[in-house]
């Protein structure tokens, strides 16, 4: 059996830093599993928007949506439960540099597997909230780097939905966004089943004086995103919002006039830079017009509301201000 150490780095990856609690590689479908129209809605509307957009009208070559996502297979997938979040990563290693055969063409294809996951999360995680889809390599030729960057940057404009997060993670920020927290963490971690954890504990064995053991590729052009995530205490936004709303309920802190305020949109936008209400009455549901989830469906607040889902890490200082009060 191949044994894959790119597929094990991108498990621990999301095990330890992403904080996913369910991890697997190789994940696929099973024929026995019914996805409804209903699960698939959000998933066509978004391939139509996508495929009518002149930049990625070709990407697809004629393949409808029932044969993208049909038999669908991701690399590594992972869900983090507190933050109602799942992520699909696809990775490559290849040590002359990503190739799928011209620069083209090794753009159009990692853009079909981006799109094609994000599909494949919508429809077979309709209840989550929120999905990533990344691309991951250690070494892309930096022009193909820029122009798949530049896609990438398009590709946002087009979705324009906060709750799909598409990336390429490669180069220098394949080694310090991945391998680095990675070298972090699992020096306190006791389990050392997952291969590429287990290779790294050996590396720090080395008593010997230490240099860098990974040369980071020199980064190219394009744009980036902020590779920083914070956290609090451990917790990602999410988690931080959920643990202390549901503590000020508990010991009731928040008053009926807030409450009222968190219940209002006008208040949510002044005081958290929130598209959402704070909170909603239980009755109003979860979900919104289009039947997206927007609102934690496990926890009962205060016995009445249900929180917001839409956490994300634009919302931390002001979410921290408004707690100091507390």
């Amino acid at each position: 059996m191949k044994i894959e150490i790119a597929e094990s780095l991108v498990n621990s990856y999301l095990k330890h830093v992403e904080k996913c609690r369910l991890v697997q590689t190789n994940w696929a479908t099973s024929g026995g599993w019914v996805i409804t129209d209903y699960d698939k809605e959000r998933a066509i509307e978004l391939f139509e928007k996508i495929k009518q957009h002149p930049v990625f009208s070709e990407i697809f070559k004629g393949n409808s949506f029932e044969q993208l996502v049909k038999q669908a297979e991701i690399d590594v997938l992972g869900i983090n439960v507190e933050e109602s979040t799942v992520y699909g990563i696809d990775v490559a290693f290849h040590s002359a540099g990503l190739n799928y055969g011209g620069q083209d063409e090794t753009c159009a294809r990692l853009m079909k597997k981006i799109f094609r996951t994000v599909f494949i999360m919508q429809c077979y995680f309709s209840q989550f909230d929120k999905f990533h889809s990344y691309f991951v390599s250690p070494k892309v030729n930096p022009s193909v780097e820029k122009q798949i960057l530049e896609y990438i940057d398009i590709a946002r404009g087009v979705i324009s939905d906060d709750s799909i997060s598409i990336r390429l993670i490669a180069n220098s920020d394949f080694y310090s966004e991945m391998v680095d927290p990675i070298s972090k963490t699992v020096k306190h971690e006791n389990d050392t089943t997952e291969l590429f954890a287990r290779a790294l504990k050996l590396l720090q064995l080395d008593n010997r004086s230490k240099s860098n053991l990974i040369t980071p590729i020199i980064p190219s052009g394009g744009v980036k995103v902020n590779s920083t995530k914070p956290s609090e205490d451990g917790m990602k936004i999410g988690q931080f919002v959920q643990y202390h709303m549901q503590r000020l309920f508990d010991e009731g802190k928040i008053s009926d006039s807030e409450i009222s305020n968190l219940l209002d949109g006008w208040y949510s936008k002044q005081t958290f830079n929130q598209d959402w209400s704070v909170l909603r009455k239980i009755e109003e549901g979860t979900k919104d017009d289009k039947g997206y989830g927007r609102y934690y469906s496990r926890n009962i607040y205060g016995g009445k509301y249900y929180l917001t889902s839409q956490w994300y890490d634009r919302h931390w200082e002001m979410f921290k201000s408004w707690l100091s009060n507390y």
